[in-house]
Order: structure tokens, then sequence, then C-alpha cells
């Protein structure tokens, strides 16, 4: 089992990727921060404690991080998400407190408590990490690994930008704070929209309706969420549950050891992951293929499961 602090910007797939984690048994949430990026970082902290809450668990602590950018002000995507966030999935307000340690002091301690042990998965803008490998600059190296949902690199036809003809929205969201990480030396598989844009990996129409018929608390939630994308968006792209597949079975996905550069600043080209010509320094693991329909029939297992 995996001893898994996760740092979110919940979110709809950030909240579906926590359903599948939470129904999984090799994967145990110790812990959960909140990041300003899908939603404000508020609005974050209380869908992050209105799913656990709902899926009863409450014992998952919750800390909040970074209410904007190092750099810049915040530009949500609750236009995408729904005014909430959670496409207005219309669960009840969160009785669940916060910790009283800032995202990324309680990072800082996870790993310190446990060396080694923890994978830090981040499924939002990195600022928290950024925050946390500033504060401890032992900590890259001191983690399991890190896994992350973010960027655009070129490896396949849909590594493309979708915040930016160029740009990924986690990584245009601060690329200030991506570039620090990505340098960090920590052992990082990055999940970008090369593999999450392939269709075979997308929820449709036809998987709404199997989720739907089954009535546990994770399907109707799974079901309120992608019913929402698949209305307004003709499909779930399942970005931040494919980050989290690779600690649930590794051969859903392929890589290649790369060395990334990130484009930082605030011209067009702002948030751009290229490939560099490769030495032996700071190469990363980066998501180059998906094999979508079985990633598909384990989301769907794990979700529908009693």
């Amino acid at each position: 089992m995996r001893k898994v602090v996760w740092d979110m910007d919940p979110g709809i797939d950030d909240a579906l990727a926590l359903i599948l984690a939470l129904k999984s048994p090799k994967v145990r949430v110790a812990g959960i921060t909140t990041v300003a990026g899908n939603a404000p970082v508020e609005k974050a902290s209380t869908n992050a404690r209105r799913v656990l809450e709902y899926l009863g668990a409450a014992n998952i602590p919750v800390a909040l991080g970074a209410a904007s950018p190092l750099n810049r002000p915040l530009e949500d995507a609750l236009s995408y998400h729904g005014s909430d966030g959670l496409g207005n999935c219309s669960l009840p307000p969160p009785k669940l407190p916060l910790q009283p340690l800032e995202a990324w002091d309680f990072l800082v301690q996870s790993v310190l408590d446990a060396p080694d042990e923890v994978t830090l998965v981040a499924t939002g803008p990195l600022t928290n990490v950024a925050y946390a490998f500033e504060l401890q600059p032992k900590l890259p190296e001191l983690l399991n690994r890190l896994v992350l949902m973010g960027g655009a690199y070129g490896l396949t036809p849909y590594g493309k930008g979708n915040c930016t003809p160029f740009a990924e929205f986690n990584i245009w969201q601060d690329p200030e704070a991506a570039h620090m990480v990505f340098s960090s030396g920590a052992d990082i598989f990055a999940v970008g929209l090369d593999v999450t844009m392939d269709p075979a990996a997308c929820l449709n129409s036809q998987h709404l309706e199997q989720i739907k018929a089954r009535h546990t608390p994770a399907a109707r939630l799974a079901a309120r969420l992608v019913e929402y994308q698949v209305k307004y968006h003709g499909c779930c792209r399942m970005h931040d549950p494919l980050a989290l597949a690779v600690l649930l079975d590794d051969s859903l996905l392929d890589f290649t050891l790369a060395k990334v550069g990130v484009v930082k600043g605030n011209d067009w080209d702002r948030g751009v992951t290229r490939i560099l010509p490769s030495d032996s320094l700071q190469l990363i693991h980066v998501a180059s293929a998906v094999d979508g329909p079985r990633f598909l029939k384990l989301f769907l297992s794990r979700i529908l499961k009693e």
C-alpha cells in the first residue's frame, strides 16, 4: 500500500481521482493539501472536505494552501467546472475543520515524519509544492516519488495546450512554481495532456449510464460529476485520475525519460513545457502513451464496486 499525501485543487477531475483513490486498496491517502487553481483555495478546501465526508473518509486531514500563484493573481476554471467547482453537485457543506498547519508545513512534516515512504501526488498548480521545497531543500530527495498532472509535451498528437494553444492549465497557472519543482531533483512522473486528452481514455455517455445504474455513494457522486462534463463538454476528460493510475497499475502508461524546461514569465509561451536535449541531470518520467480502454475498465471497476 502506498502512503499518499495529495496536493489538489478540486475541480471535477480531482474529485473523481479522489473517489478512485478511496476505493483502491493499493493507496492510503494520509493527508490532503489544497491550492488555488480550478477554484479559489477556500472553495477547493471546501470541496475536498465535502467529498471526503460524503464518502465516509472524514478522518483524512485537509490543510489550506496558497491562495494565488507565486507571481500573479489566480485565474480559476470555474467556468469549466461549475460555480461550486464540482459541477454543481449539491453536496452539503463540510463539518470537518481544516488542519491548523499551512499546506507547505503539512507537506514538510508529513515527509520528514516518514522519509522515503511518502508519494506526493500533485494534481493542481505546483505552488504549494514549490513553497515546501523552498522551506525544506532536502524534501525532494526524501520523497518516494512525485506524481503530477501537468504539461503538454508534444509526444503524441494530443500533447497541445488546453489553456492556451501551447500550455496546459496547471503549469500555465504557475510556471515559476513548476520550474522550481521540475528542477528540484525529485523523482517525478509527469502525466500531461499527451495522454489525458486521448479520446480512448475519456468517459462518454455510455460510461455515464453504467455509473448511474449503481447506487452506492461513490457511484452517485461520480455520476453527478461525469454528467456535468458530458453535458457541457461532450465527454469527461480524466486528467487527474490518470495521474493517480500511475500508483494503481504502472503498466497502463508508457513513460519517456526526458529533461523538461518550463517557460516562465507572462508572454505568449507562458507555461509551455519543452523537451530539451537530455543530459544526466534533472531527467523526469513523462507519460507518452496510455492504454485508455484498460484504464477506463479499472476506473469503472473501482467506482462501481460495493
